[in-house]
Formats: C-alpha cells, sequence, structure tokens
C-alpha cells in the first residue's frame, strides 16, 4: 500500500528576505500531487534551517513546537490511516484537516452565531435556544468543539438535573442542544456525535394543564378591573374554543377565513412548526372576533402569560394557567364531546396524531378513572 509522504517547506514562492517573511508549510506528497498545509509560522530568509528548522528567533523554540505540533498531527493521522488497513485519498484529508481546525474553535460561538443567523425560527424560540447555550456555557466544561464528547454530555445531563428542573425541560435541553450538534456534522467540522449511545428520557408532561367548563365559565363571568387584562381574558377564551397557540392568535389575520355551510372556517399554518390546521370558528369565537373588528389585539407572551395568573384569581382558579392551556383545554373539550383523535390532531396542526395521543391519552385515563368515581359515589 502506498503512503503519502511529509515535510517541511520554507517560502514556497522564493518570496522571503531580510525585509520579508515567507510561510513555513507541510507538503504532502502521494502519486505524484502534492499539498501544502500552513503552520501559521512566517520567517525572514535568515531565520530558516532545512535541519534545525527555525532559527535566528528570540521565540524559535515556540515556533518549533508549534511547527513540528501541525506536523506531527498530520503525520499520526496518516498513520492510523495505514494501520486501520485504510487506503489514503485527498479528500479524507481534507476532511481531516476542517476538523483539527473546528476542534480548536469555539461550539459555543458556532451555536450563537447560528442562533442569531437563522431565518426558520420565531424571536420566541431563539430565545430559548440562547437559555440552552448559557446553560452550556454555565456549565463550562464544553467550549471547543473537541470538548463534545460522550463523557461532557452526560456531565452536562447532571449539570441541569442539579437545577432540580423537570425530565421534560432537561430533554429539551438536550434537544435543542443535539440539533446544533447535528449541524457541525453536517458542516463536517466534527465527525462523531457525542450523543450516540446515550438515551436521554423524554420525560412525562404533568397532567391536567387544561380547564373544565366550569372554570371557563368562572373566567368568562369574572369581573376584571382593567381593559388590559379584558383583552387577555378575551384572548385566552379564543384559545379554548379554536385550540390555537399564542403565536397563531398574534398572527391571525381574518383574510383567510372563509365562510361555508354557514360556518366560518379557518384554515392555515402553525406558525412555530408550519403544520396546517383547520379549525371552525364557532358563535362563541366569532364574537370575540368581531368585538376587536376582526383585527385582534397584540400584546407579547410575557405579559399575556403575567396576565393569566391575575385573571385566574380572578376567577377563584387555583392553577398555574398559561397560554398553553387554551390548547390543551380546546383538545380535551373536543375529545369529551366524541371528536376522534384524527380531528383533534387537525384542530391543533399536530404533526401526527401520535402527537395527539402522547398528550391527551394519559389524562384521558384519569378523566374516566374520576367519572367512575363519580357514579360510583
Amino acid at each position: 500500500m502506498k503512503i503519502p509522504t511529509t515535510k517541511f517547506v520554507f517560502d514556497r514562492k522564493h518570496q522571503a528576505s531580510k525585509n520579508k517573511k515567507a510561510p513555513v508549510m507541510i507538503e504532502v506528497y502521494f502519486n505524484r500531487k502534492r499539498k501544502y498545509i500552513g503552520t501559521g509560522v512566517k520567517l525572514y530568509i535568515d531565520q530558516w534551517d532545512d535541519r534545525k528548522l527555525v532559527k535566528n528567533a528570540m521565540d524559535m523554540i515556540v515556533l518549533n513546537d508549534r511547527i513540528n505540533t501541525v506536523k506531527n498531527k498530520i503525520d499520526g493521522w496518516i498513520t492510523s490511516l495505514v494501520e486501520k488497513g485504510h487506503s489514503f485519498e485527498w479528500e479524507k484529508l481534507e476532511a481531516f484537516l476542517r476538523q483539527s481546525d473546528a476542534a480548536e474553535k469555539k461550539f459555543i460561538d458556532f451555536v450563537e452565531a447560528l442562533i442569531e443567523t437563522r431565518t426558520d425560527i420565531l424571536p420566541s424560540t431563539k430565545r430559548n435556544h440562547r437559555k440552552v447555550i448559557k446553560a452550556v456555557e454555565e456549565f463550562g466544561e464544553i467550549v471547543y468543539f473537541s470538548d463534545l464528547s460522550r463523557a461532557n454530555i452526560i456531565a452536562f445531563d447532571d449539570f441541569i438535573k442539579k437545577r432540580n428542573v423537570k425530565q421534560t425541560t432537561v430533554f429539551s435541553y438536550h434537544k435543542e442542544l443535539k440539533a446544533y450538534i447535528n449541524e457541525a456534522i453536517r458542516r463536517e467540522l466534527i465527525d462523531r456525535n457525542p450523543y450516540d449511545a446515550i438515551k436521554i428520557k423524554r420525560g412525562e408532561s404533568e397532567d391536567g394543564r387544561f380547564l373544565t367548563p366550569d372554570e371557563i365559565n368562572s373566567i368568562r363571568d369574572a369581573n376584571l378591573p382593567t381593559e388590559s387584562l379584558n383583552r387577555v381574558r378575551d384572548l385566552f377564551l379564543l384559545q379554548c374554543y379554536t385550540g390555537m397557540a399564542y403565536s397563531d392568535i398574534m398572527a391571525f389575520d381574518f383574510r383567510n377565513v372563509e365562510y361555508r355551510d354557514r360556518q366560518f372556517v379557518l384554515s392555515e399554518k402553525r406558525q412555530k412548526t408550519g403544520v396546517p390546521f383547520v379549525v371552525v370558528l364557532v358563535p362563541d369565537a366569532m364574537e370575540i372576533i368581531e368585538k376587536y373588528n376582526r383585527k385582534l389585539p397584540k400584546i407579547s407572551n410575557v405579559q399575556y402569560n403575567l396576565r393569566l395568573k391575575l385573571i385566574a384569581d380572578a376567577a377563584g382558579i387555583d392553577k398555574p394557567i398559561a397560554s398553553h392551556w387554551g390548547r390543551r383545554t380546546c383538545g380535551m373539550y373536543l375529545l369529551n364531546k366524541g371528536f376522534s383523535m384524527e380531528i383533534v390532531a387537525k384542530v391543533l396542526g399536530h404533526k401526527s396524531i401520535r402527537t395527539t395521543e402522547a398528550v391527551y391519552a394519559k389524562i384521558l385515563d384519569k378523566s374516566v378513572e374520576e367519572a367512575f368515581r363519580k357514579l360510583d359515589k
């Protein structure tokens, strides 16, 4: 088996002088083809010796160490290739050099830059991704691409869990981190996935997170002191009637509503996932929409959720209500009224009916148990 040879080459283009520096490079020679790889070291013409290498420089020990490190890294890779019985190819060398270069770059910087330039996710999603990277920074053991090891991923998992967060949140952190690691692999910045052979438990969402018809009535009838709270109540009730997410409500455009068979029908795509959904705007929903002349009021997600807590207090409901409770309430209402999982999945804009089943099956089981308890009493 033929193997490539390597050697140092200084001033390949014969440009060095006493006043002008030229680079020291590594020449890789194989099958009458040469490739030159930079070492990052440049010297004047009197600072190089083919046998002693760098000379006549105050930092020649450091410079010699630097260029030898680059050459040894390439030689070591070639030796490893031969020992494994693999043939040398220029494409393999290119991939190795890219990975070696990436190993000295910060994974953190790569992810932060990627988050800022992404156009396929909402600003709210970008904020969540930044939280994950902030957690990685606080962990402190994953900085460079070379730090992406199985041991560090396991240690990061332990670090998150010590924050006493739910397993669903832990899973979410890993899910976002894996997405950026996969992107680094796609760009050939790393050649292996540190998550291989690591299984992160998804965890289970808390039971409930939906309101009963009586609680919806309590919210609807609550005496609220400000116009702002009244607007938020209307938006939340609209979520309960339609199953739309906060982002879908904020992007609502009545021009996408069609009047068919004496019903107002909204066919749209979810803002977050792009998955189509179809919902009939029942009279209660249309009453709210018409109240605002078919243009719904806008409010930030943070302020929306803060006001929902105040509304819950005013309605006498001891539940940590948030915007996603509206979707869950709609889904539960439809299922309890006999709608199929397929219909509910279409209304909520789930990618798969499995998502709907995973979210609601356990809750429905408990609803059945509670109904039989009441019957027994």
